[in-house]
């Protein structure tokens, strides 16, 4: 079986979506040297097959006036894993889960909040859910980038 279901141009395309997911359609068609409709109609697909799952904004917090970013190492049976992680994911200010495959601080949630008393909140609703924090940390810097095993001479154009 193909290691990967996407060839080179649905690459390029998720690519150039990964590094602003607002780019014009016409834009990654005209640097993926395909049509405009080629680019509509793999984005659907892609949508359809749960390769792209959503779009979402890159938010300075800091810059947002939101004081407290931070993450909470976490530890959740084997067999709730998931559930867990899901559930967490509802809290306000919750605005990243990570699940890792392993016995202890399987968890990660990363949390962005206005006040300390938020942070404390969030704390006490992640112990009642079921999930053992292990540590806490706040975070100094948050960056997310495209990757780069999805970039090619297609996409590459700037």
């Amino acid at each position: 079986m193909d290691p990967s279901p996407l060839d080179v141009v649905d690459q390029a395309i998720l690519f150039h979506l990964q590094r602003d997911g607002r780019r014009a359609i016409t834009d990654i068609a005209d640097a993926v040297d395909v049509s405009d409709n080629t680019v509509r109609n793999r984005i659907r697909k892609m949508e359809e097959e749960g390769i792209i799952e959503d779009y979402q904004a890159n938010v300075n917090y800091d810059n947002a006036g939101i004081q407290h970013l931070f993450m909470f190492v976490c530890t959740a049976r084997v067999a709730e894993r998931a559930r867990l992680a899901a559930d967490v994911r509802k809290y306000p200010g919750v605005v990243e889960v990570i699940s890792l495959m392993t016995g202890n601080e399987n968890v990660y949630v990363i949390a962005a909040a206005r006040a300390k008393d938020d942070v404390t909140n969030l704390a006490y609703d992640i112990e009642d859910l079921g999930l053992r924090i292990e540590r806490e940390h706040l975070i100094s810097d948050h960056h997310r980038q495209a990757f780069s095993g999805f970039s090619s001479e297609l996409a590459s154009d700037d």
